[in-house]
């Protein structure tokens, strides 16, 4: 979510990795396969698995959603219900959603009733985010210290994987730096101290960090959080994901990129963060659109 001067923000344009001419045998080309698969997603940072047996693992038996009721996160419910997780909770300020959990993360005292929600849960997701312009230090404490409470309350009830919703690099890059950028420093802030906090609390191959730009899908426009409709984002998507377009955002600088980077579908973002729920993905962020939309094909 951005401000309208930021609205439309950048895909990071995903690694593409060139295959030579395949083994002979096919012992030798299976391992080719895999290790041309792996280069990719340390490019990329995403895997997209055609087939294998980890890739058909049963899904989750239990994941627990926080701002499940949002705007990314209700689509996250209902990608991760279609995708076979027979118990989705929902946790927000309002208990809205699947199995909604009303909890308010402005306490510390937050922390024991997240704990408990959490309690046999194979993995938790936060879309958790606050948006208000001006407000540096509303926006570092819902964006940050928020999260880092659900962090903690994971960690308390031994959740084994976490997956969060951030930013896409490139936004704060281009607005000067997450800790100096002279616009929405308090919600870079906080992003970054979130992430910090999951590489704190869990190993690189139990994480996933999902980090969108400017995200568009839904029937209603809004201007706090900045938000345009599906026909709308479907027609940006169009232009400004046109090969002349991407050519000239990548030789422009960050903040004319910026404005000609292609937006993301809420949809595509949900499913990315399913198939990090599924450990579809590594560890290491989806970074942008495109790397987002590759990471939501493999569920």
């Amino acid at each position: 979510t951005w401000t309208r001067h930021v609205m439309s923000t950048p895909a990071v344009v995903a690694a593409r990795v060139s295959f030579r001419a395949a083994p002979s045998s096919r012992r030798a080309h299976k391992r080719a396969s895999v290790s041309r698969t792996r280069s990719a997603a340390s490019k990329t940072g995403c895997v997209v698995r055609a087939s294998s047996a980890s890739g058909d693992k049963a899904p989750p038996a239990k994941v627990v959603v926080v701002g499940g009721s949002g705007f990314v996160g209700s689509r996250v419910c209902d990608a991760l219900r279609t995708a076979g997780v027979a118990d989705v909770v929902s946790v927000s300020k309002s208990g809205g959603g699947p199995g909604g959990v009303a909890i308010d993360l402005s306490s510390d005292a937050c922390v024991t009733a997240l704990t408990d929600a959490m309690k046999g849960a194979d993995c938790v997701v936060s879309c958790v985010g606050v948006f208000k312009p001006g407000d540096d230090d509303a926006m570092r404490e819902g964006n940050g210290t928020y999260n880092v409470r659900v962090v903690d309350a994971a960690v308390a009830a031994k959740v084994g994987r976490f997956v969060y919703v951030s930013v896409a690099s490139i936004v704060p890059d281009a607005l000067g730096g997450a800790d100096s950028a002279p616009v929405m420093a308090g919600y870079f802030a906080g992003k970054k101290m979130t992430e910090e906090a999951i590489a704190s609390a869990f190993e690189d191959s139990n994480v996933c960090i999902v980090k969108p730009s400017f995200i568009f899908g839904g029937d209603v426009f809004s201007v706090n959080p900045p938000r345009v409709t599906s026909q709308y984002g479907d027609v940006l998507v169009k232009i400004l994901g046109s090969g002349f377009v991407k050519s000239v955002a990548s030789k422009s600088p960050k903040p004319i990129a910026l404005t000609l980077a292609e937006p993301v579908s809420v949809d595509d973002v949900a499913n990315a963060v399913c198939s990090g729920v599924f450990g579809r993905n590594p560890s290491m962020a989806c970074d942008g659109t495109e790397e987002i939309k590759a990471c939501a094909a493999a569920i």
